[in-house]
């Protein structure tokens, strides 16, 4: 039944938008929804990425939000062992855009924010929660389909601080390890 609901929401908003638009005419508050994947650096292994925000359009040239995201990252690498991991990281990120047509943008970005990451136990170690400080920087292109919707396609740098496990008696791996990743990520924005 949800599925039809917001099916059917896209459907209308969509509808409801149907002139094509340039980035001048968008200033004021939006919805972004986000995909992608996160490729792993050393340790940690790909990770789906998901993710919703509100945010502010300021004008042709700046633009900001706040998101929540989810990354189901699967494995990293303690030494000896491999622990499940999962962070929800909370960003504040800022956009500098520059217009290069009518409909599309190039942006550089940065933001930070906390990351809460989660180990399962391993053989010789126990999980561990942690909230640790989280930053990205990236670049990309918008696309400005119409006076409601817009596409980003972008790459990020993203650090998540550190996933922990607590060893046990005979461990010998190492206890915390670097979450980083370089993200691919669509994003939809919906102005309202």
């Amino acid at each position: 039944m949800k599925k039809y609901l917001l099916s059917t929401l896209a459907v209308v908003g969509i509808l409801a938008c149907t002139t094509a638009v340039s980035a001048e005419t968008l200033p004021g508050p939006y919805f972004v929804g986000e995909a992608g994947m996160g490729l792993g650096r050393k340790d940690n292994k790909e990770s789906g990425i998901f993710g919703v925000g509100l945010g502010y359009h300021v004008n042709d040239f700046m633009r900001a939000d706040m998101t929540i995201g989810y990354r189901p990252w699967g494995k990293i690498d303690f030494d000896d062992d491999e622990a499940d991991l999962w962070s929800v990281p909370v960003m504040f990120n800022a956009y500098a855009k520059y217009p290069i047509s009518r409909s599309f943008d190039i942006y550089g970005m940065g933001g930070l924010g906390l990351s809460y990451n989660k180990t399962k136990s391993i053989t010789n170690a126990s999980g561990k929660s942690r909230t640790e400080f989280a930053w990205t920087v990236g670049a990309g292109i918008d696309y400005y389909v119409n006076e409601c919707w817009s596409v980003d396609l972008g790459y990020r740098y993203t650090d998540l601080g550190q996933a922990r496990v607590s060893g046990k008696e005979g461990y010998t791996g190492q206890g915390k390890k670097d979450v980083r990743s370089n993200d691919i990520k669509l994003s939809l924005r919906y102005y309202f």
